[in-house]
């Protein structure tokens, strides 16, 4: 995968920075060009489809990762579609709601700042190796002020490397290196250690210099963020690599030495520094901080009012959610096992397995994402149908009308209030398990709920199926609903009863009708309205008789 898809990764990887730019631009204000307006709306499409190509991105390389047996990095890289998607299902709230969320746009310049110009730099070998030596000179130099002797070899472009030194895709993974040669001091068991890129504590760096340019503070107060964070962090970082090249050759742990002194100490040492500095940071620029907050209380973020809701069904379990992440996660594992065979490399981890577990869940995920969709129902005159579906009976009978809708699992199964009125009563009752189409399933799991509206009182009866015995409701004794809002969820095949009064009630559907929540089931015409239509057409007769008479009159 790394050689066949290794274009397609540097399309992702370069898109992701253009798109992210561009629709931070665009969803700040409309913008005119060429004569054409493009709204607000048009910058977070772009950044959405900004994300899904950086996670896309990130994707690709778990392969390179399961290569060098680095499961840590590899499930990073994994997770990155469904966080990344997770930042783009955002945008797309921006704009349903018509409403930007200004630190999901300040992570995105952030994104664009730091990913430009760590990509820059490590996409040129020859401005790679030029930092990576400048790095590695001072860092020996701390050791050189304690009389530890050091001398640096010469920057290698990778093994056996003879590509172009001005551009290097990331796919090729051939890291720019300078080896520290010990002076007469190394022990003979110790390893060699080399500066890398990742030494140089770019990615730290530019993390700080992307939050602080993009945060919308005064000069004064960026300057101070910047002075505060970037030259403690380099400093710091030089320091770090003296210790752990000092303590490698030192060989103080043995074979452990390297890992304890570059992945424990050192790691957990960055860390700490760095929180100080995250801390001294907030104080001169207290945006930056809001802005990081803004972007982890992400899940909180709640809709303005009359706001239109979300196109998935409210009462969705969140095993939909976990069972789509997962299968995400592990689609890039199984997705890379025949390119590692091909290669003759041996993975203890049951990729071919793995790759058809994910297209189980994934598979399961699009059908529970399909089941719980919401999508916008116009909402029509008269009595509406309360939910989609299969019309199995619609009658008037014994002075009542009776309607019965029949959903099928490809069935939207979000019901909603037939008419505006005032819930009078809900009333639960358990059942059976019959299937919600048979004549057996008035005995199943049932939710009643009554309304007080101008019709006098209408029942609606809402019929779990035989799968699961779940029914979700969205409202309360007492309250008040208009027509066509929500007001309850089924779990899968179900059933949607109505039951009111005939007087005055033209039913406009039949048996084997189908039919939309939404759309006119039956008009009802009061009994005073019709009186005020008899008088309105009587009306113009008795003037008429009066004129005449009195025309009569004359005449006599």
């Amino acid at each position: 995968m790394a050689t066949d898809l290794s274009l397609l990764s540097e399309v992702f990887v370069i898109s992701s920075l253009f798109l992210l730019g561009i629709g931070y631009f665009l969803s700040e204000r409309g913008h005119n060009f060429l004569g054409k307006h493009f709204p607000k709306k048009i910058g977070h499409q772009f950044s959405i489809l900004g994300w899904l190509c950086l996670g896309f991105f990130w994707w690709i390389e778990v392969e390179y990762y399961i290569l060098i047996k680095d499961p840590v990095n590899a499930l990073i890289c994994a997770a990155a579609l469904p966080f990344f998607g997770y930042l783009a299902y955002h945008e797309y709230l921006s704009i349903l709601w018509k409403e930007s969320y200004e630190p999901l746009r300040w992570l995105a310049a952030m994104t664009v700042v730091a990913g430009g110009i760590y990509f820059f730099v490590e996409r040129i070998p020859l401005l790679a190796g030029w930092l990576i030596h400048l790095v590695a000179e001072q860092s020996i130099w701390f050791l050189d002020i304690f009389g530890i002797g050091n001398t640096l070899g010469p920057i290698d472009y990778g093994e056996n490397w003879d590509g172009s030194r001005v551009y290097r895709p990331g796919s090729e993974h051939e890291e720019v290196r300078v080896a520290v040669e010990a002076d007469g001091w190394k022990d003979p068991l110790a390893p060699s250690v080399n500066i890398v890129l990742a030494c140089t504590a770019l990615q730290s760096m530019i993390i700080f210099v992307g939050g602080v340019i993009c945060t919308k503070a005064p000069f004064r107060s960026r300057l101070n963020g910047f002075l505060v964070t970037v030259p403690p962090i380099y400093i710091l970082n030089l320091i770090r690599n003296a210790v752990v090249i000092w303590l490698t050759y030192e060989h103080v742990w043995g074979d452990e030495t390297f890992f304890w002194a570059h992945a424990v100490i050192g790691k957990v040492g960055s860390l700490i520094a760095l929180i100080f500095l995250a801390i001294a940071v907030f104080h001169f620029l207290p945006e930056m901080q809001d802005s990081i907050l803004g972007v982890i209380d992400l899940p909180l973020r709640e809709a303005p009012k009359n706001a239109p809701d979300i196109p998935f069904a409210k009462g969705m379990p969140m095993m939909v959610v976990y069972i789509t992440v997962f299968g995400l996660i592990l689609f890039p594992f199984g997705a890379s096992a025949d390119s590692i065979h091909s290669q003759g490399i041996d993975v203890d981890w049951p990729l071919e397995e793995i790759y058809a577990l994910s297209f189980v869940l994934l598979f399961i995920s699009a059908f529970l994402l399909f089941f719980y969709r919401d999508p916008y129902r116009e909402i029509q005159k008269g009595i509406i149908s309360p939910a989609d579906g299969l019309v199995q009976e619609a009658t008037m009978k014994n002075g009542m009308v009776r309607i019965s809708i029949f959903m099928n699992l490809q069935n939207v199964h979000v019901n909603r209030s037939p008419i505006k009125g005032r819930i009078i009563s809900q009333k639960h009752k358990p059942g059976g398990y019959s299937p919600a189409f048979s004549k057996d399933s008035d005995k199943n799991e049932r939710l009643i709920t009554k309304l007080d509206t101008k019709l006098g009182t209408v029942k609606m009866t809402q019929i779990a199926g035989f799968l699961i015995r779940r029914i979700v409701s969205y409202v309360k004794p007492d309250s008040k609903v208009k027509k066509g809002e929500r007001i309850g969820l089924i779990h899968f095949g179900s059933r949607v009863d109505l039951a009111f009064e005939e007087s005055g009630i033209d039913l406009k559907v039949k048996k084997g009708d189908r039919i939309l929540a939404g759309q006119t089931v039956a008009i009802f015409t009061p009994m005073s309205e019709l009186s005020t239509v008899e008088k309105v057409v009587e009306a113009p007769k008795r003037i008429l008789s009066k004129l005449k008479a009195t025309a009569s009159e004359g005449f006599d």
